[in-house]
């Protein structure tokens, strides 16, 4: 039992974690993530490959655009699934004190588990910026799971 406490706590104090490595003077971005798909109820505890579709919403906290150039996915721990490295460029400008969203699929291994291919997963991602005040990136820890529909 303890060694399943430990895990849990970790994963939601990572939740919460962020940094930014920007040696520009700009306000770090807020970047959500949110898994859009999920898997029918039959196939909930299938295991093997699989597909995820995410989606990242940036929100420019600066007084300058800025512009989404890359986003970098990978899974923290265990969960309903993992995701190895994954890396999607982008070209998308964000205007001050506006929000911009970017979609795309992810590949995914699908593993045992009580919750099933839906359950909760943790996601590292990086974001990487340009700016006119020079580039940044950002890390965040999210917590994810399948959209019931």
């Amino acid at each position: 039992m303890r060694k399943m406490i430990l895990p849990a706590v970790m994963v939601v104090l990572a939740a919460c974690a962020s940094s930014n490595n920007a040696k520009v003077d700009i306000p770090q971005p807020d970047v959500e993530v949110q898994q859009l798909s999920s898997a029918p109820v039959v196939a909930q505890h299938v295991t093997g490959g699989i597909s995820i579709n995410l989606g990242v919403a940036v929100t420019n906290r600066a007084d300058i655009p800025i512009t989404l150039k890359r986003v970098n996915v990978q899974s923290v721990g265990t969960g309903g699934y993992n995701v190895p490295p994954n890396s999607r460029p982008f070209d998308k400008v964000i205007q001050p004190g506006s929000t911009e969203q970017v979609a795309f699929w992810v590949g995914g291994n699908a593993d045992p588990s009580v919750a099933g291919v839906n359950g909760a997963v943790a996601l590292r991602v990086i974001t990487q910026f340009d700016s006119p005040k020079g580039a940044f990136e950002t890390s965040t820890v999210h917590q994810v799971q399948g959209q019931i529909q």
